[in-house]
């Protein structure tokens, strides 16, 4: 797992400057639909894999008590600074024990991917089971087989070129094996020497590409970057997924000891189909 961690570190910067944010937004509406209502004023949570915590200062905002837990030290210190005032825990998700239960476990952005087995994932269960109070609610997404197979084709599906690096996610998926990875493809511009010419002249363009409706000519582009941009140093960091059959989760979650479970879209249709990924709500049992 260690190496593993540092590639979630090298990754820190990149996904807090680009991913993120936009991740933030989207799952921010799901929790204002799907469980803030249900909580306390002034509840507690725990942002299980929280990242560099895009979701910690709206949440600390709306008046909520936050401790956001994450395997890698470099995403907690983007964290921190977007939020000093929360409580942040350098941990593994599937080994965690915290003293005062919670109100409420989120976890966002398909974290829960990111477990290499079911029994790992059963692992997680059982220690978020342990970190809520009765009645305390958990809710998390899972990226699911029949979606992955859909979309994860092997060909990027987004990027960007910015002013000291350009990059991409490219995601595939094997169907027999169910299992998956993202590759993150990053050319960064040499820090110990000035913009060329041929930089400049070329920035414009790059801008141009930045723009919505370009994203298949600016991918095609970040594809022979090499060709554009020779000087600039390209890296390639694989995370590896698990797609987990929606059904089993169910029953790794019964398993841990939760009640009420429900799957439901972002859209909080009960139909979970190819286009969408799949919402988890559930409830620890009152006794």
């Amino acid at each position: 797992m260690k190496a593993e961690q540092e590639n979630y570190d090298q990754w820190a910067w990149l996904y807090d400057q680009t991913m993120g944010p936009e991740y933030g937004q989207e799952k921010w509406k799901a929790l204002q639909k799907m469980i803030l209502p249900k909580l306390p004023d002034g509840a507690k949570l725990l942002d299980l894999c929280c990242g560099t915590g895009p979701l910690i200062p709206p949440l600390i905002q709306s008046g909520y008590q936050v401790t956001g837990l994450d395997a890698s030290n470099e995403m907690l210190a983007f964290a921190r600074k977007k939020a000093p005032e929360a409580d942040f825990v350098h941990e593994d998700a599937r080994h965690f024990q915290l003293k005062e239960p919670f109100d409420g476990v989120i976890s966002t952005s398909a974290s829960l991917n990111h477990m290499p087995t079911l029994q790992d994932l059963e692992q997680v269960f059982a220690q978020v089971y342990a970190s809520l109070r009765p009645g305390g609610l958990f809710l998390f997404d899972l990226n699911h087989p029949q979606q992955m197979q859909k979309w994860w084709q092997g060909t990027p599906t987004e990027g960007d070129i910015l002013e000291h690096c350009a990059w991409m996610v490219t995601p595939r998926y094997d169907i027999a094996k169910r299992q998956g990875a993202f590759q993150v493809t990053l050319f960064r511009r040499p820090a110990s020497s000035g913009v060329t010419l041929r930089e400049r002249l070329q920035r414009p363009f790059y801008n141009l590409l930045r723009r919505s409706r370009f994203i298949g000519l600016r991918l095609k582009l970040i594809q022979q970057f090499h060709l554009a941009e020779p000087r600039w140093a390209r890296s390639d960091i694989d995370f590896p997924v698990i797609g987990f059959d929606l059904d089993l989760v169910i029953e790794a979650l019964s398993k841990a000891g939760f009640c009420k479970v429900q799957v439901q879209t972002i859209d909080q249709q009960l139909t979970v189909d190819a286009d969408h990924s799949a919402y988890f709500s559930c409830e620890r049992s009152d006794v």
